[in-house]
């Protein structure tokens, strides 16, 4: 078929020059409509997300801007607002603090309720133990030991003082109650005779020499010392760590903590990125920046755990309180049949020493009788079980021996949180993360833990000669319990302030404030994780429409295609 010239009576320049530029400008416009309709989609997921997060979608552009007005994010094409961006990074430190709050109030519970467990057990212990020496005695010795029951009450009274408040000198409080026993005994035994105050000191001054009760005040004193000074010191230590981890919450992130929060959390959004997760080494390195302080605290906290744990080991042996006290009846009854046994010996030589006391008419009415009483079978039939004491050691030594690290770990375990990095196998993707610029590898090393460490973060800067005060106060605190567990654990005695209250009584076991440097205004929402996680709109692949276009290449593309048509044009005008 032969090529027609003419076409519809137009010559073929003719029919290029009618045809060319309308076909041209429809090109171009259908570039622009496309290209705004891909504006529309990124930042329709954007607003998709920014709305999940309790926040007005109507602050979302319909369409990337110019992000001249961003902060903290990249500037560029962007799908946020300066208004946006004020709003996701204070609700990016809201989040941080939700999620850090989790994890170290879990830490802190463990302390506080093995705290209240041990307390309870000790005392119910005492009373017990006050309950059963009682009932036993009263069997025992009737009369005389009601007529004189206030001499064993105040033992259980200075032993629960000491174990409350520490403000008692048990040496003493044990000498003072033997002296008094003594005292007691040897009137009794000699209640035909009339003694004076003068009298009764020239008495209790020979007691040393004369040992009447034996050998028990000695050994039960040393046990019962030891065992006490454990027990309390134990207690009080893990309150102390209750209170440090409590503490710790209110350390507030820095300002370049902030910002880096903000540009790992929400700058995926403003890129049209709602769904991307950060890079795991990129994580790391804003979490070790923004817990630097934390992890300061790990050397000494370490050093807190071992000593606990050296101690919890005494408490299951030598210095098993259990073991003491639950049988302190048997003991006592072994002094005072020990001076029973001994009183023939013991009189004469206090008559010798101080004089011979003057009689007294005597009451037969009032005649006092002892009643022999199988100790030895009562003692052998003591046995302290697994169930009580040796129980809650093993349970509390599992669970601080978990708390290791805590501090130093602390980092790696929130970037670990599936709310935070997402699913593992794409966060170690280097290229399918985010890097802070773009959905790309990231390729910076992960900086150690501590202040000093954080010279090199490239993610967040920080003063490494500055110190917190609060992290300060709690390594002091650690440490000066760590020298009371020491001491405890070499049966030496510790000192301690004498209060009325108990320190670990459970008042200063609230949650704590941890909240002080939270948003008040995001205070009010139901915050939900870090990043946007919820499924987009099905429709297409999202990362395959979420990015603006942020590039000079994709904004120019509309007109690279209008000068080749331009040039296309001529040539075929010129031709």
């Amino acid at each position: 078929m032969c090529y027609k010239k003419e076409t519809m009576g137009l010559s073929r320049k003719q029919y290029f020059q009618i045809s060319f530029p309308v076909l041209l400008l429809s090109y171009f416009c259908f570039c622009l409509v496309s290209d705004a309709s891909a504006n529309d989609l990124a930042c329709s997921f954007v607003k998709y997300a920014y709305s999940a997060k309790g926040f007005d979608d109507n602050d979302v552009p319909r369409k990337a801007i110019l992000g001249d007005h961003l902060r903290i994010c990249e500037q560029g094409m962007t799908c946020c607002t300066e208004e946006m961006e004020y709003k996701l990074s204070n609700h990016s430190q809201a989040e941080f603090a939700r999620l850090l709050k989790e994890s170290v109030t879990r830490l802190k519970n463990v302390f506080h309720s093995k705290t209240q467990q041990f307390d309870k057990f000790f005392q119910e212990l005492l009373d017990k133990s006050q309950k059963d020496f009682h009932d036993m005695f009263s069997r025992t010795y009737g009369v005389l030991y009601e007529q004189n029951s206030f001499i064993f009450e105040s033992m259980f009274d200075e032993l629960r003082k000491y174990y409350l408040s520490g403000g008692v000198d048990l040496t003493e409080a044990l000498d003072g109650f033997f002296s008094r026993l003594y005292l007691k005994m040897f009137q009794v035994l000699n209640g035909q005779y009339t003694f004076d105050d003068y009298y009764l000191k020239c008495v209790e001054d020979q007691m040393d020499n004369l040992k009447p009760f034996g050998d028990v005040p000695r050994k039960l004193t040393t046990e019962i010392k030891r065992s006490f000074v454990a027990t309390r010191t134990f207690v009080q230590a893990l309150s102390v760590g209750r209170d440090v981890v409590r503490d710790v919450l209110e350390v507030r992130p820095s300002q370049e903590c902030s910002r880096a929060l903000m540009k790992m959390s929400y700058c995926p959004h403003c890129h049209g990125l709602p769904d991307l997760k950060p890079c795991g080494n990129y994580c790391l390195n804003v979490m070790k920046g923004c817990l630097a302080y934390h992890a300061d605290l790990n050397s000494e906290w370490n050093s807190y755990i071992d000593a606990l744990l050296m101690l919890a080991h005494r408490l299951e042996t030598s210095f098993n309180i259990e073991a003491v006290i639950d049988p302190i009846e048997i003991r006592v009854s072994d002094a005072i049949m020990n001076f029973q046994e001994n009183g023939h010996i013991v009189s004469p030589k206090l008559f010798e020493s101080c004089g011979k006391p003057r009689l007294q008419k005597r009451d037969v009415t009032g005649e006092i009788e002892f009643h022999t009483y199988n100790f030895g079978a009562q003692l052998a039939a003591f046995q302290p079980t697994k169930s009580g004491l040796e129980r809650l050691v093993d349970d509390v030594k599992k669970k601080l021996k978990r708390t290791k690290n805590f501090w130093s770990q602390l980092a790696s375990e929130l970037c670990n949180n599936p709310e935070v990095a997402g699913d593992r196998n794409v966060r170690e993707n280097s290229d399918s993360c985010w890097n802070g610029l773009a959905k790309a590898r990231y390729d910076a090393t992960p900086v150690g833990n501590g202040v000093s460490s954080q010279k090199d973060n490239p993610e967040v800067s920080l003063d490494i000669t500055s110190q917190n005060v609060i992290i300060s106060q709690q390594i002091l605190t650690l440490h000066l319990i760590n020298s009371k567990l020491n001491d405890a654990y070499n049966g030496l005695d510790v000192v301690w302030q004498d209060s009325a209250d108990s320190e670990w009584d459970g008042s200063g076991s609230g949650s704590g404030s941890g909240d002080g440097w939270i948003i008040t205004e995001e205070n009010q929402h139901n915050f939900g994780d870090i990043y946007f996680s919820s499924s987009t709109p099905v429709t297409t692949k999202p990362h395959e429409h979420t990015t603006p276009p942020s590039s000079a290449s994709q904004i120019l593309n509309p007109f690279v295609v209008l000068i080749t048509a331009l040039l296309i044009y001529v040539s075929v005008t010129w031709w």
